[in-house]
């Protein structure tokens, strides 16, 4: 240590003073390190919990057409009603269905009263050819006897008496061929017997075809489900074929969830999702996927004519999406007061596996997704 000449030490050299951290660098830096994260995050997040906002309740829609014509004598349900299965939605008039049914009844009666004439036909007809044979048998044994006397003594019988035996036989012969032939056609014409008679086939189906349709004139819902787009009444008309109702099935529905193509990677049918109903706002429904969609609907030229070609102006082209159909099941007490309907939206994440640290921040997203459809 340097000492002044008076003995005492002299002073050390004052320090330089420290610069001050800059404050937008190292904010700068926060932020940055925070976007790296969030970006590292996002492209981990979107490969194996994958969330879309495109998805939508699907159900099987069917329209209630009747299958015969008529005028609509009732109605049973309102539009928008829960409905079991066989339970009554409207009413034709049935009347006509009913006459039909009568004139089918009458038709198998007469059959059944043919088959028997017929049946007395073939009778009559056996009746005959035995009478035939019985003739023919005594015909060729006054032939036969006749000739054996005529050899033994010429002078005992006239040639003429011969000839008109066997002539006679010829005749009862020829009786007999008629009578077969007679009997052959009789047969025909009865076909086979009792129920197993064309005839009687024909008018049986006819019955049951009349019993049919005026079965048909009472529509009834095929399954558990929601009727909707009532819009008829007594006197209406309703023809065969034409819809007069809309049946949806409330026993498989389902959300399809349109994923980008690089989503898709890991998930898999079976896989556990997250879902988040617009109409439920607060709630997360559990689900699980139930298969991913093998593709998707492309334009393709008609045949003679070449392709169109659509070029994109874009720096960074639309990502093309699959839909994953996803199965959903809400508690049992809950089934016919929910809100959703087809056609709800919805947001939906899949898990794609254990990935404890992704599966939790999708589950917080959801969380916070699900307190914000409060406000929109």
């Amino acid at each position: 240590m340097a000492k002044e000449k008076d003995g005492n030490p002299a002073p050390e050299p004052a320090k330089p003073p420290k610069k001050a951290k800059d404050p937008v660098k190292k904010w700068t830096r926060i932020i940055l390190l925070l976007a790296l994260a969030l970006l590292a995050w996002y492209l981990r997040a979107d490969r194996v919990t994958p969330m879309t906002t495109q998805a939508r309740v699907h159900a099987l829609v069917v329209p209630v057409a009747p299958e015969v014509s008529g005028t609509i004598t009732q109605v049973d349900v309102a539009n928008n009603q829960f409905v079991e299965a066989g339970q009554v939605l409207f009413r034709i008039d049935d009347e006509r269905y009913r006459l039909g049914v009568q004139q089918a009844q009458a038709a198998l009666d007469q059959a059944y009263s043919s088959q028997g004439a017929a049946s007395a036909n073939v009778q009559a007809a056996e009746a005959t050819l035995r009478s035939a044979q019985a003739a023919e048998e005594r015909s060729r044994l006054d032939a036969l006897r006749m000739r054996r006397i005529r050899e033994e003594d010429p002078g005992a019988l006239s040639a003429r008496r011969l000839e008109s035996a066997e002539a006679s036989l010829k005749v009862a012969q020829g009786n007999v061929t008629a009578a077969e032939a007679a009997l052959r056609a009789a047969i025909e014409q009865l076909g086979r017997p009792g129920d197993d008679n064309s005839a009687v086939q024909q008018a049986l189906a006819g019955r049951e075809s009349a019993q049919l349709d005026e079965t048909r004139a009472t529509v009834q819902a095929p399954e558990d489900g929601v009727v909707t787009g009532v819009q008829l009444d007594k006197g209406n008309f309703a023809g065969a074929g034409q819809p007069q109702m809309t049946f949806i099935a409330t026993h498989n529905i389902w959300i399809q969830a349109d994923l980008k193509e690089n989503n898709l990677e890991h998930i898999d049918p079976g896989d556990r999702v997250g879902i988040v109903f617009d109409v439920l706002p607060g709630r997360v429904i559990e689900g699980t996927v139930r298969e991913v969609g093998f593709g998707v609907d492309i334009q393709n030229p008609p045949l003679g004519k070449l392709p169109t070609i659509q070029n994109d102006k874009n720096w960074l082209r639309s990502a093309q999406r699959f839909p994953v159909l996803v199965d959903f099941e809400l508690p049992r007490n809950e089934r016919r007061i929910t809100p959703i309907k087809v056609g709800s939206q919805a947001t939906v994440v899949v898990y794609t596996g254990e990935n404890p640290v992704t599966n939790l921040l999708a589950r917080w997203v959801m969380a916070a997704r699900s307190i914000l459809t409060y406000a929109y």
